[in-house]
């Protein structure tokens, strides 16, 4: 009696890729995503609005400025008053200086306002959204690999 020998065939092992995962659909997750993005770019343009609506500030420090300076013109006007009208004329001229220094400051701030509105509004639009597109499209690129006997 002759044994007859065992002899094991090897199978081939295949690979299936699955593009969709089990736990949340596609359309949702694209849906999420699309509704995250939008309501963060809608608030950024909003919040640049509204900053950018700060420069009426900056203007009303140039006029204001600009009525110190005239005010303090005509106070400089009073130095012929005697006895009184070189105290009025320094007052004058105080008042004058306060007034050209508010209207730089108002176009000095009037210019980082508009500045500050877009790198805010940018920034607000930006930094909740690209950490949520970079993760769909990781997510959306993911592939699990199931491994079956053929």
């Amino acid at each position: 009696m002759r044994a007859h020998a065992l002899h094991v065939v090897p199978q081939a092992t295949t690979r299936t890729a699955i593009l969709a995962g089990p736990l949340v659909p596609r359309a949702a997750l694209r849906a999420f995503v699309v509704v995250w993005v939008a309501a963060w770019i809608v608030l950024g343009i909003w919040v640049g609005y509204e900053v950018n609506n700060l420069r009426s500030l900056s203007d009303t420090v140039v006029k204001s400025g600009s009525a110190m300076k005239s005010t303090g013109g005509a106070l400089e006007g009073l130095s012929a008053i005697p006895f009184v009208g070189g105290d009025v004329s320094r007052v004058g001229r105080q008042v004058t200086a306060a007034g050209v220094s508010a209207e730089e400051s108002g176009r000095s701030s009037r210019s980082t306002v508009d500045r500050l509105a877009i790198l805010l509004g940018i920034a607000v639009g930006l930094i909740p959204t690209v950490p949520v597109i970079a993760l769909y499209v990781l997510l959306s690129r993911a592939v699990i690999v199931r491994e079956s006997m053929a």
